[in-house]
């Protein structure tokens, strides 16, 4: 509902097509399911691995007709990315991850988004951002809600479950999973940042303008070259 939703706003609010709607729709549906991927039954892996790894090929056939990639070598890459996402990746996050851990975080809502950033290819870059957004709103769709069924009212008193709080969080209990966010947030926002062309007028310096000399002028006043003798003059 949230993803038919926000279609609607980005089409007659935004001005997207009706393609990029749909498309931004599907991310933030599949999006709202990403948190759970440090779920401790093995159900919501399978299933969201199963949709990654059919969307992953997709995205990288577009980076790879952009830059003229042979469609052999295109679809190899496509076949070894699906296997990988599709059984490699359950088997890393099963050993990686811990419920309610940092996958239930700000810091993996703006990872999420930033990782569509990324891998969408689109020469326009307000495409990039509208899907880089629905990722965001998906994800943050689920937090809300986990923390939205944390609190449970009988009627007369509202109490809270041990979950209370552990969604919308910047920071979890364990130091390494900590720093290996925030590292990786940290990574992937300056490659956004620079794949978004913002950080161009920050690292190039402007060129000093060069001089011509030129014999051309006989009025022009004598000069020395700062590494020549005294003795030599220029016109």
């Amino acid at each position: 509902m949230l993803g038919i939703a926000w279609a609607f706003v980005a089409i007659f609010v935004f001005g997207f097509t009706a393609v990029q709607s749909a498309v931004a729709a599907i991310f933030t549906w599949v999006a709202g399911m990403l948190p759970d991927l440090d779920s401790e039954t093995g159900r919501p892996v399978r299933e969201l691995s199963g949709v990654t790894a059919a969307v992953a090929p997709m995205l990288v056939f577009q980076h790879f007709a952009s830059i003229g990639v042979s469609s052999d070598r295109a679809i190899l890459a496509a076949l070894l990315l699906y296997g990988a996402v599709r059984y490699g990746a359950p088997t890393i996050l099963g050993k990686m991850t811990v419920h309610r851990g940092m996958f239930h975080s700000i810091p993996a809502l703006i990872i999420a988004a930033e990782l569509t950033f990324l891998a969408y290819y689109s020469p326009d870059l307000r495409v990039r951002v509208l899907m880089a957004f629905s990722t965001g709103i998906g994800f943050l769709s689920h937090l809300v809600l986990d923390e939205m069924y944390s609190v449970q009212w009988n009627g007369t008193r509202i109490r809270l479950k041990k979950s209370a709080g552990s969604a919308l969080k910047f920071m979890g209990r364990e130091s390494l999973a900590n720093g290996m966010t925030l590292g990786l947030l940290m990574f992937l926002t300056w490659a956004s940042l620079d794949s978004a062309g913002l950080l161009d007028p920050l690292v190039k310096q402007p060129v000093p303008e060069v001089l011509e000399i030129t014999p051309d002028l006989p009025d022009a006043p004598a000069y020395r070259m700062a590494d020549e003798p005294k003795g030599t003059q220029w016109q």
